[in-house]
């Protein structure tokens, strides 16, 4: 059976010259590909489209087409995406094009009616909170971040009086960790307790199989399987546990937001037809990255449906989350569908890049094409675009890492520094790395090369040395027993230790561990009972040792006499730790503070702040500490009852994952953005560097060794995704040796599987660069005493001829700048060049105090507070602007630019004003209001309402019934208002753009469209102000809106009007003519020489 579309007086030549204002010479019809598509029957159809393909811009002709040529009701169409962002820019385009086409007489009906466009979840949560009670659930259940989740699982694990967990031997956080996998992936595959119980009881049964030879003896892979195996329970139990506690909270997360509506839709044959009445039309973005359990959710619901399911089998890099290439494979079995026999399903694709010139789609398509999927049906390789340019794909492989971050940075500098500017928008650049645990030496290599750079996201900034250094501290003043972060400290900038002192140090601390109080030898039989003991250890913590060796060193000073304990240790060590101990004692004093504030506090007391402000290579790094600062107040606010220990631990888990999901940041003219390639998904530079193209990095060796036999892992075959998976037939063995062999087979099943992935992040990688693409890699580095071999990937494209042969390594030892014997330690913290000056200004002025006589010492003391005081005044008043800031600030930066920037530079914890916490509990209440189904925005219950969203307002659990009262009032004012009856374009949209050498973040409360033209919106719930001066003080807010806007959109800031809606007194004020981004950059510079000009070095 084929369907064909009855004949439409609309033409999509029509809806092409509508949306190019009718102007022929901009009339963008779709391709033939495209046309397809848009065409494609009411049936399950599926896309496949490549990177940079056009797939956004498709499925909204494929709504308009839908809407205009079809007769569809804008309302009857559903489309999902995986972030709000994603959804946010689907729904501006789709509403905009709406718009272009009613004022063109070619869309009739209600000018308000759009599509409902939201997130996956977002969707589930709407089914499982409309339907919540048919399953006993609460419908107005809040939903959890990952913050919280940690918390909630840590403090499970706290609670356990399981006496099993000691036998883990495991920290806390990792504990943790672990459970809250197998929590989610139990919740992720309907698996019960006892499924998983059963499990294990039967793979127990393999330990008793037949071992080697005669002897019987066991195999060691087999038992130590089964032992891995028997902690599961262990994690299982913790789960449970997590569960209920969420469920007596009111508790839910995203998984269990999908686990509930397949539920409700399972058992309950009206919700579904309900739900497909409402849904005529169906749009499945990135589909490719949907779980399991999703799919199963959507076919259900939407089995045999007019369903477009867009994806790229060959941008599948999210498995870890559980998505798979076989969903794209799958499709047409899990939606059912009818219209065609087997083999003939309706199945497309989009194949040509718009985005990538003609080189880099070729390195793109070679590392692709020994993918599995490559030879599925309607997989093709991407090709070029009509007058694409030819493009350059370059390798750099020195010998070593630093020559490789060196290589990386002069190419970047070549191309983004000094380019553009005026009307010209300077170049983007990006470094993607396979992990993140690099990105802080290639950043420190482009600040050298005075390449402006940022590294984008959580994991970047915890890696970065400001915020090790900051961690180390803060963990030392928590934990007694860290001995690892103290003697980070220990060897560190601020205080130098050479490896000889920290080895003394550490031989005391296994000494004392044999002394009693008294300072006398254990006798032998109680140093035995000791060692047996399960917490046991053979030294004390580092920092007893160094409280011991700090007391001692004053004891000798005071006595003036030799110590014997102090004997093998420097003359600057003696000097040296009584002020590490005195740090440190003053930190633990501090530690009982909130969290923020201990943060703070430990950055002032380790002088961090002064530190990178002083580097004159890398003044960017104060942003990293300010960025942990919001990290731990997000925290602060996300889990107000959590402590120190649960933050640290937190901290410690989001440092070393590397599973990131894709960021939410634009690429940044003029800026080098280093991330992960997992976070560079959906993204495009002009230039992009994919450096560590080596064999182990790029590709990665698996981590997965055994699959599921591993701690914290579900059994495979438990998994609703079985299917994919490697198998282990293990009930078929007959002995243990044959069930190692078995084990083998699986193990290369899984470095398979893992090439296959790492394949898929290479061609997400390379699909990034739109002109240049680098590709980097080097054999030797001080992290690895031997050589890396060339990256497989660099082999093909060499073989290809894309790039050239990278040079062979002629050394059979690592180069002498590695050798150990070449590396001066303790590292010196200035060059040369600087130390020697340094020195001389330290002679010329301790000559000149040696040449003084000040015979009143009273007038020596007064001399020194004067000093002391101008420098503590000095230390207050030189700070900077921040390198990003809101656009709220923007009027204060301006007026007052030391005070607001001395608050932004070290926010404190502070209670709300009222009339700020009414005006959060009002903008809530909007955004929820046009969210609802009929407006196409994400359906937000009362709990997210006011949820902790706001953090930086502080929490509204202060708000008293006066103030839900006067939130009453505005409501019923705003309701009286055009607005609440008109369809926004965004609602609540961040938007981030440079102005000058900054980054505003816009956070806009409503965009709309009339009559062609773009309104920005901002809610005010305060009085309208009076005089000339506070009107332009407002207009500053929504003239840099209008910028962001204009500049993320394309359209030019002369159609975009600025409204502010005050809604108390129901009054507006559009703004005739706003400041312009030359005006609103003087004004910033202004403030910058406002701030130097009060410095005291000015």
């Amino acid at each position: 059976m084929t369907h064909t579309w009855p004949a439409a007086a609309v033409t999509h030549g029509d809806i092409a010259l509508a949306l190019a204002d009718n102007d022929p010479s901009r009339m963008l019809e779709p391709t033939p590909e495209q046309r397809l598509v848009i065409e494609a029957p009411p049936a399950p159809s599926l896309v496949m489209a490549g990177a940079g393909s056009g797939k956004t811009q498709t499925m909204v002709q494929r709504i308009v087409w839908l809407v205009a040529a079809q007769g569809v009701h804008p309302t009857e169409i559903l489309g999902l995406t995986f972030t709000r962002k994603a959804a946010g820019e689907l729904r501006e385009r789709v509403q905009l094009a709406l718009a272009r086409l009613r004022s063109e007489g070619l869309v009739g009906g209600d000018e308000f009616a759009s599509p409902e466009v939201s997130t996956y979840n977002s969707f589930a949560n709407r089914v499982f909170s409309e339907n919540a009670l048919l399953i006993g659930q609460e419908p107005d259940a809040r939903i959890v971040d990952e913050m919280t989740a940690f918390a909630l699982m840590r403090s499970v694990v706290l609670a356990s009086d399981d006496e099993r967990l000691s036998s883990l031997d495991l920290q806390l956080a990792a504990i943790t960790a672990l459970a809250l996998n197998v929590a989610r992936a139990m919740r992720d595959n309907q698996l019960s307790a006892d499924a998983c119980d059963a499990f294990v009881a039967e793979f127990r049964r393999v330990g008793q199989l037949p071992g080697r030879g005669k002897a019987n003896t066991p195999s060691k892979p087999v038992t130590d399987a089964v032992a891995i195996l028997e902690e599961l329970p262990i994690f299982v139990a913790l789960a449970e546990r997590y569960q209920f506690e969420k469920r007596k909270r009111g508790l839910i997360e995203f998984s269990d937001q999908v686990t509930f509506a397949a539920e409700i839709c399972a058992g309950t044959p009206a919700v579904v037809a309900e739900l497909r009445s409402r849904h005529r039309f169906v749009i499945l973005d990135e589909y490719q990255d949907t779980s399991v359990g999703q799919t199963r959710l959507l076919g259900t619901i939407f089995g045999d449906h007019p369903v477009l399911a867009v994806g790229d089998p060959k941008q599948s890099i999210y498995g870890w989350r559980g998505a798979s290439p076989g969903n794209m494979r799958r499709f047409h079995r899990d939606f059912r569908t009818r219209i065609a026999p087997p083999g003939e399903e309706p199945t497309f694709q989009l194949s040509i890049s718009w985005r990538n010139d003609a080189r880099i789609l070729d390195a793109a398509n070679q590392v692709a094409s020994r993918l599995p999927e490559a030879n599925d049906p309607g997989v093709t390789q991407l090709g070029t675009r009509p007058g694409a340019a030819a493009g350059t794909v370059s390798l750099a492989f020195p010998e070593t890492l630093d020559d490789e971050a060196d290589a990386v940075a002069t190419w970047m500098r070549d191309r983004i520094v000094g380019i553009g500017g005026g009307e010209t928008k300077p170049p983007s650049g990006a470094v993607l790395l396979r992990a993140r645990k690099l990105l802080p030496l290639f950043s420190a290599a482009l600040t050298r090369a005075g390449v402006p750079n940022r590294v984008i996201g959580l994991g970047g900034l915890l890696s970065s040395p400001e915020v090790v250094d900051l961690r180390c501290a803060m963990r030392v003043a928590h934990d007694s027993t860290a001995g690892n972060e103290l003697i980070r400290l220990l060897v560190g900038a601020k205080y130098r230790f050479g490896l000889a002192d920290v080895k003394v140090i550490h031989d005391i601390s296994r000494r004392l561990a044999n002394r009693d109080v008294t300072m006398a030898a254990l006798a032998d039989d109680v140093r035995a009972s000791r060692r047996e003991l399960a917490s046991g250890d053979d030294e004390v913590p580092l920092q007893e040792a160094l409280d011991f060796l700090a007391t001692r060193i004053r004891g000798a000073a005071r006595r003036d006499e030799p110590d014997a304990w102090l004997t093998e240790l420097s003359d600057e060590a003696l000097r040296r730790i009584p002020k590490v101990n005195d740090l440190i004692s003053e930190l633990r004093r501090n530690s009982g503070l909130p969290i923020t504030s201990f943060v703070d506090t430990t950055i002032s007391i380790m002088g961090l702040d002064l530190e990178v402000t002083a580097n004159p290579s890398n003044i960017a790094r104060v942003g990293n500490l300010d960025a942990f600062v919001e990290a731990a107040a997000s925290f602060a606010s996300a889990e107000p009852d959590a402590d120190l220990g649960a933050f640290l631990d937190w901290v410690e888990i989001a440092a070393g994952d590397d599973t990131l999901a894709p960021v939410q940041e634009q690429a940044e003219p003029g800026v080098v953005q280093l991330l992960s390639i997992h976070g560079s998904k959906g993204l495009e530079w002009d230039f992009v560097a994919v450096p560590r193209s080596v064999e182990g990095e790029m590709p990665s060796s698996s981590r997965d060794g055994l699959g599921w036999i591993r701690r914290g892992a579900i059994p495979y075959e438990l998994l609703l995704d079985a299917h994919d998976r490697p198998e282990l037939p293990w009930r078929e063995a007959e002995s243990q040796k044959e069930l190692a062999d078995l084990m083998v087979e699986l193990k290369e099943r899984i470095r398979e599987r893992n090439d296959d992935e790492e394949r898929r992040l290479a061609y997400v990688a390379y699909t990034r660069a739109r002109h240049e693409l680098l590709i980097t890699g080097s054999y030797w580095s001080a992290i690895h005493k031997a050589p890396r071999k060339v990256s497989t990937f660099v082999s093909e494209l060499a073989d290809a001829g894309i790039i050239e042969t990278p040079p062979e390594n002629t050394l059979e030892d690592a180069p002498e700048s590695l050798a150990a014997d070449s590396v001066a330690w303790p590292h010196q913290p200035f060059t040369e060049a600087r130390r020697r000056r340094v020195g001389e200004l330290a002679e010329a002025v301790a000559s000149a105090q040696h040449g003084a006589t000040i015979p009143d010492a009273a007038l020596d003391r007064r001399i020194d507070l004067l000093l002391r005081e101008r420098a503590d005044r000095s230390t207050v008043t030189h700070i900077q602007l921040p390198s990003r800031f809101a656009a709220s600030k923007f009027k204060d930066l301006v007026t007052d630019p030391a005070e607001i920037a001395a608050q932004l530079r070290r926010p404190m914890p502070q209670k709300p004003f009222r009339q700020t916490r009414i005006g959060t509990m009002f903008h809530a209440w909007v955004e929820a209001h046009y969210a609802a189904p009929n407006v196409g925005g994400d359906l937000l219950g009362m709990a997210e309402i006011f949820g902790t969203e706001d953090a930086a307002l502080g929490s509204l659990a202060d708000a008293s019934g006066a103030d839900f009262a006067e939130l009453e009032r505005l409501q019923d004012a705003f309701l009286e208002t055009p607005w609440p009856h008109r369809t926004p374009i965004l609602v609540e949209q961040t938007i981030e753009f440079r102005l000058g050498d900054r980054t505003v973040v816009c956070k806009i409360d409503a965009v709309f469209e009339h009559d062609g033209r773009i309104e920005v919106v901002d809610w005010k719930t305060g009085r309208v102000p009076s005089g000339e001066s506070a009107r332009w003080e407002r207009q500053l807010q929504l003239a840099l809106y209008t910028l962001a806007y204009s500049e993320h959109t394309g359209i030019a800031p002369e159609l975009i009007d600025a409204v502010l809606v005050y809604v108390r007194e129901g009054e507006e004020i559009r703004v005739p003519e706003i400041t312009g981004r030359r005006e609103l950059e003087r004004l910033l510079a202004e403030a910058e020489a406002a701030l130097s000009a009060a410095s005291p070095s000015a």
